[in-house]
């Protein structure tokens, strides 16, 4: 049931009860004040983080992270091929010199093979679980720097809010369409790269004012 229905008048009878007592005998009832409509906004969050100064830092460790991750995988591979290369070597010298070989030195040949392909199979397993886990950090790491990114944006979005009077801000992402003069996204970025810069200024000034130690 809808909530505004606990509140309905319970006839026209009681509706114009009401509205003649509340106006004076004599007098004509003044119109109720048109209710101000809410100011409107939309915010890109999306190029906010992909255009801000601090966005495009978030996004630079993110790189990072991938990049590590990358570079475990590339050399697992490369180790992975060497062992692979060791076993097709093996058998290819039982192929070409099996006839040739004693049985003594074929079976100690077919051993060699047993054992390396074993720790191929075995480095296999060792580096997808490695993966895993660096992907898991990552993973982690990423939702902390987003977390972060977050926190930090927020107070620019309030103060735009603020200044412009915004009663209902939207997430672009749920808004089909909207007028250029809605978007407030520019705003919020210029006022955070004015943050970061005035914070990235402020430390060297900080650092050169700060006593040396004795």
């Amino acid at each position: 049931m809808n909530e505004t229905s606990h509140f309905r008048a319970p006839g026209a009878a009681f509706v114009a009860a009401a509205a003649l007592a509340f106006v004076a005998p004599g007098a004509s009832a003044q119109q109720p004040a048109a209710a101000k409509p809410p100011v409107i906004a939309v915010l890109d969050m999306g190029r906010v983080s992909s255009d801000s100064l601090l966005g495009k830092f978030y996004a630079g460790e993110l790189d990072k992270l991938r990049n590590e991750i990358e570079a475990a995988r590339t050399k697992k591979q490369s180790e992975l091929n060497k062992l692979e290369t060791a076993v097709k070597t093996l058998q290819d010298e039982i192929d070409k010199q099996g006839q040739v070989l004693s049985p003594e030195a074929l079976d100690k040949k077919k051993q060699e093979i047993v054992k390396k392909t074993r720790e191929r199979d075995a480095f296999i397993e060792d580096g997808q679980q490695e993966i895993g886990r660096l992907q898991q950090r990552a993973q982690a790491q990423a939702q902390t720097y987003n977390n972060e990114f977050q926190a930090k944006i927020r107070p620019h979005i309030d103060a735009i809010v603020k200044e412009r009077g915004i009663d209902i801000l939207l997430d672009s992402q749920v808004t089909l369409a909207a007028a250029k003069a809605y978007d407030v996204s520019q705003e919020v970025i210029v006022k955070a790269d004015d943050a970061e810069r005035a914070a990235k200024a402020a430390k060297p000034a900080a650092g050169a004012a700060a006593p040396k130690n004795p």
